[in-house]
């Protein structure tokens, strides 16, 4: 026992990156879900590391599945089960303790920018510092087309259910200023163990993404999912509910515009890849980069 107590106080606190993207699915080149989809950097990581191949989350919705991630509640001990819900207006929710929470009682600073929580959730008590702020602005805000020109899909009614080509450049885009901004967290010698969250939000909708990316993946060449016509003949009738058959992919069925949604989403995937490269860049050449943990995760990805 003694022995045991010698050797954990002489283990040192690693720093911890801990990297969310929203809505990213198998369409990874290292998961194999897409011939087409472009992920050097998330290849090149997976390769580095431990690459799990059989993650599940606890409820295919943001707001629960990041609640349940960050707290280690289930949604069946919470009552969390939808996106309105902040986990801490529930009875077991509300005096959870998160994993940011229990590191600071250990010594570390609890840091982050971007989508780490749901919405305007972003839990205040969990952090020491968040860019923007962690008081509902924790996402820096990415430019939008002109209202009189959307939805560019041209499907009526989409709401947020659409995507295209814009033409601001990387630099303008929310997920460029989180990366920017966690980039420089990894470059400064902090004296403190950290944990630094770097939420990305992309390939989560509207796809809108600078044009380049969407030029990566031709019109003509995509090549469309296999689905199959009975895929929802196993799941129970409050499944098939929620999976809504007639409609956000009805509507691309009637609109013929299948091949351009899996576009937009390839494309919204390729500029996250390019966004983690910088921090993945910054990991490398900063001081304490081979003694940070990295963890990666996403919180329900998407189908198609």
């Amino acid at each position: 026992m003694i022995f045991a107590r010698r050797a954990a106080a002489a283990l040192p606190k690693r720093n911890v990156l801990f990297i969310a993207i929203d809505d990213l699915n198998d369409w990874v080149g290292s998961l194999g879900g897409h011939p087409q989809t472009q992920t050097p950097n998330l290849d090149k990581f997976a390769a580095s590391g431990v690459n799990f191949t059989s993650a599940h989350c606890a409820a295919p919705l943001c707001n629960p599945s990041r609640a349940a991630l960050m707290t280690g509640l289930r949604p069946s001990t919470t009552g969390v089960y939808q996106n309105p819900q902040p986990f801490r207006m529930s009875e077991k929710g509300k005096n959870a303790i998160t994993i940011t929470q229990h590191l600071r009682t250990v010594g570390y600073k609890a840091i982050g920018s971007g989508k780490i929580y749901h919405g305007g959730f972003p839990d205040p008590a969990s952090w020491d510092d968040y860019y923007p702020d962690n008081k509902g602005n924790d996402v820096p805000r990415s430019p939008m087309p002109r209202q009189d020109k959307l939805p560019l899909n041209g499907i009526p009614r989409t709401a947020h259910f659409d995507w295209g080509a814009i033409d601001n450049p990387d630099e303008e885009m929310g997920d460029f200023q989180v990366a920017r901004w966690v980039s420089a967290q990894l470059a400064r010698n902090h004296s403190d163990p950290m944990f630094i969250a770097c939420g990305m939000t992309r390939p989560h909708l509207p796809w809108y993404v600078p044009k380049k990316y969407f030029d990566m993946f031709p019109l003509e060449s995509i090549q469309l999912p296999a689905v199959r016509n009975d895929d929802l003949n196993d799941v129970p009738a409050i499944g098939v509910r929620f999976a809504k058959p007639d409609g956000d992919h009805a509507k691309v069925i009637e609109y013929g515009q299948w091949k351009k949604a899996v576009q937009g989403y390839l494309a919204s995937i390729a500029f996250c890849d390019a966004m983690l490269g910088h921090v993945f860049r910054a990991l490398e050449t900063s001081p304490k980069g081979k003694e940070t943990v990295v963890v990666l995760w996403s919180d329900h990805g998407w189908h198609l």
